[in-house]
């Protein structure tokens, strides 16, 4: 089977488990909209041979492949992250649970920034919606990085079933736990806790 080919077809099952998961937009004719233009720029992209050996890249290479640019236009390094717990958080401005979790984060992050954690949130938004990102971001004043998905990120992070999904890592990179879907305070210090 072509790269192109096995790659439209997991970006079409991604699309698929994200609508399984409760994530809502404006209207569902406007999310399969940017859901059809997300795939043919992909395969586009695939196409012209942009993907390469990285369509199958494997988690442990995350944090050597992590060049992603941030909502002010600057390339971000998981280097940069560096002997810290990170938390990484997939999500979409157009997804329900995610803007519900916000403040759940916001909260954690005013607690746990003083002991060294980060988080990196990943905007999955697709053309429809990618201009919508910086001004969410401030509107909801989210303080900490945010980076946009490229087309490695949910492979290299193993992003399954759907959005918002939330991977936790110790100081020493090692992944402490990860969830899909919105999740109670509770389980979010749960995790955050795990990662010191």
């Amino acid at each position: 089977m072509s790269k192109l080919l096995m790659f439209a077809l997991i970006l079409t099952a991604f699309v698929a488990l994200v609508f399984m998961t409760g994530c809502e937009g404006d209207s569902q004719a406007d999310i399969e909209s940017a859901v059809s233009e997300d795939v043919q720029a992909a395969s586009s992209a695939a196409g012209s041979g942009q993907y390469g050996s990285d369509v199958a890249a494997n988690v442990s290479n995350v944090r050597e492949k992590f060049v992603l640019k941030d909502v002010d236009g600057k390339q971000r390094k998981w280097s940069e992250f560096a002997g810290r717990p990170v938390v990484v958080n997939f999500w979409a401005t157009w997804c329900g649970p995610c803007r519900r979790e916000i403040p759940t984060m916001k909260n954690l992050y005013a607690e746990y920034k003083g002991r060294g954690m980060e988080i990196i949130s990943i905007s999955v938004d697709g053309p429809k919606t990618i201009n919508n990102v910086p001004g969410f971001v401030q509107q909801m004043q989210m303080p900490w990085v945010v980076v946009y998905a490229d087309q490695n990120s949910a492979q290299e992070f193993k992003l399954g079933r759907g959005i918002p999904m939330t991977v936790f890592y110790d100081a020493n990179g090692n992944e402490t736990g990860r969830f899909t879907g919105a999740q109670p305070e509770s389980k979010f210090r749960e995790e955050f806790d795990k990662m010191f």
